[in-house]
């Protein structure tokens, strides 16, 4: 697969194999670990408006990305996206661009990357021990995604005020794009495409 080419609002992220690191990402003693969202970073994208991959305020219209079980549950658990930002993520995040079949069997990183405990007591190691969205998803098939077009940013809380994810709206939004389509969700979509059009 080749490189995507880096959008203009990603020019200062840092990069690793010629990628983009998102803002959101985790880092362990400068090393990040893609597909992994520091907890804190999530926080702050999420109270400040902030776009996850180039940490940069989100325009007045954005993208979040959802999952079926998202749209569900009514929230987004991921920050939103400029969509110059989304566009490149969906060229280079391999959950996204459909080369990873599966999700990764560990999870989150719960300690060193080298193997070992973390031996830091400063360190935020602790607070991305798996979750039961992670021992969930461990191995299992990727989920399917889309990308939601939103004009209005609320996020959904918890009893104690702490930020779940930008509330989806109980209308249909002003766009859908489909990110990554498994061929079973494809059936379905075609199948009901063709009620649609029979007026069914």
């Amino acid at each position: 697969m080749s490189i995507p080419a880096i959008p203009l609002a990603c020019a200062h992220r840092p990069k690793r194999g010629g990628l983009v690191v998102p803002y959101v990402t985790f880092e362990h003693n400068g090393k990040d670990t893609f597909g992994t969202l520091d907890p804190h970073k999530q926080a702050r994208a999420f109270e400040s408006r902030l776009c996850q991959i180039c940490e940069k305020a989100l325009d007045p219209w954005f993208y979040v990305l959802v999952r079926p079980q998202d749209v569900r549950i009514g929230y987004a658990p991921e920050p939103g996206l400029h969509p110059p930002c989304l566009f490149y993520s969906e060229q280079a995040c391999p959950m996204l661009n459909g080369s990873a079949a599966t999700y990764r069997s560990d999870g989150v990183i719960s300690r060193h990357p080298a193997g070992r405990p973390c031996e830091d007591p400063s360190c935020s190691c602790p607070v991305t021990a798996p979750t039961k969205e992670d021992q969930r998803r461990a191995s299992s098939k990727a989920d399917d995604w889309d990308a939601w077009m939103l004009p209005q940013y609320h996020l959904r809380r918890d009893a104690k005020g702490r930020a779940l994810g930008v509330e989806l709206p109980s209308t249909p939004p002003k766009r859908i794009r489909r990110v990554r389509v498994s061929p079973e969700r494809k059936r379905a979509l075609a199948l009901v495409e063709a009620l649609q059009s029979l007026g069914l």
